[in-house]
């Protein structure tokens, strides 16, 4: 086994080092310090196939129910959570309808309250009948008590409109760790 010793890359020169076949071995050297490096700590996800969630003319953001709900307990304060969620098949109803969903966060059974306030993360528009996903990044948590994200939706004005509007249709949450 021979050893390559590489001192520094420089990214913003475009310089790029490739490694490959099998039994390549990439470790620092004992003296080097790794950051900006994360790690995923665990995943959990919540995804079903249950009929369709429907906003009538409600401008109020209500709960999507249990199938877009997913708990995590975080390891470290300072971790990162990626959210992640979406459906299958979004859209039904006028061609002027909003239908937007903002995530909202529980911290140890404490009430769920918006992450961002006024800031919805999704928005769907339209009589067509799509897929939609979305991420986010929570690194405000600062917690190691157990965290609920549920998704909320509403309407923009005195519309109908649906997610995931057939059945059976697929519709998902995750949250994933990443260590710092």
């Amino acid at each position: 086994m021979s050893t390559i010793n590489v001192n520094a890359i420089d990214k913003e020169s475009g310089s790029e080092l490739v490694l490959g076949g099998s039994g390549t071995t990439v470790k620092p050297h004992a003296s080097a310090t790794v950051s900006g490096f994360g790690k995923v700590l665990q995943f959990q996800v919540t995804q079903a196939h249950s009929p369709s969630i429907s906003v009538d003319n409600n401008t109020t953001y209500t709960s999507a129910g249990s199938s877009w709900l997913v708990s995590i307990t975080p390891n470290a304060t300072n971790s990162k959570i990626l959210i992640s969620y979406g459906s299958a098949r979004a859209g039904n109803g006028g061609s002027s309808y909003e239908g937007r969903i903002k995530i909202y966060r529980q911290i140890g059974g404490g009430g769920y309250g918006e992450i961002e306030s006024g800031l919805w993360q999704t928005t769907i528009k339209g009589t067509v009948h799509r897929p939609f996903a979305a991420q986010y990044v929570d690194s405000t948590h600062n917690t190691t008590s157990q965290i609920d994200y549920q998704l909320y939706v509403a309407t923009s004005n005195n519309v109908v409109c649906s997610f995931a509007d057939s059945s059976p249709c697929l519709r998902w949450i995750s949250a994933m760790e990443i260590g710092a």
